[in-house]
This record gives structure tokens, sequence and C-alpha cells, in this order.
């Protein structure tokens, strides 16, 4: 049985210390720039999820490869808002996500919507 205990705490340890040293992905937070909606699918007839209002913060999930839609978390929502009216900051400065997505480093979605 102490030989149980032990080798349990030295997987613990090392299970801990393994998830400790993996790299952290950072999700940028980005500013909602007009009234935006926030659909269900990348797409402008793609149902309402709900409405953004200016100013809304949400967290990027990641993005199309072509930089037009984003899938982003707004509290315990989560849909699809297009790319053009989502603002970052890189250096200081405001920045669309559909021009600076990738130097910002938002994840790229490399599969096509839909499958």
């Amino acid at each position: 049985m102490p030989r149980l205990i032990t080798r349990l705490a030295v997987s613990a340890a090392l299970v801990a210390v393994v998830l400790w040293v993996q790299p952290r992905i950072v999700q940028p937070s980005v500013t909602v720039s007009n009234g935006l909606n926030l659909r269900s699918a990348p797409d402008a007839r793609a149902q309402r999820v709900t409405i953004l209002p200016v100013g809304t913060r949400v967290e990027v999930q990641r993005c199309l490869k072509d930089l037009s839609w984003c899938q982003v978390r707004y509290g315990d929502q989560r849909g699809w808002a297009a790319a053009d009216y989502l603002i970052a900051r890189s250096d200081g400065q405001r920045v669309r996500l559909a021009d600076a997505g990738r130097q910002i480093g938002v994840v790229i979605e490399t599969a096509s919507p839909g499958g």
C-alpha cells in the first residue's frame, strides 16, 4: 500500500509539472467597433445569436483563413462575428482584426466552414 501511494504521488507530481510547463494560448480580447450581430455560423444569413453593442469586449477563439469572420466568446455566448468590425490593440494602436489578425496571433481555422 505505501508503494501505491508513493507511485500515485509521483504520477500526480509529473502530471502537474507537465501541465505547468505547457505553453499558454493567449486569446486576444478585442472591442466591437459598431453594433454587431453575433451569428451561429460565419455567414451574414446565419441565425443571429445576439447583438453586440459598440465597445463590447469579446474574446477571439479563432478566425477563418481569410480573416473575414472570427468565432468569439461574449460571456457565456459563443458565435461568429465579422472581423471588419472587431478592433484590437497592436503596438499601442487600434487596428482592425481583419487587417492585423495574423500579427496579433489569432488562431487561424484551416478547415472550411461547415466541414
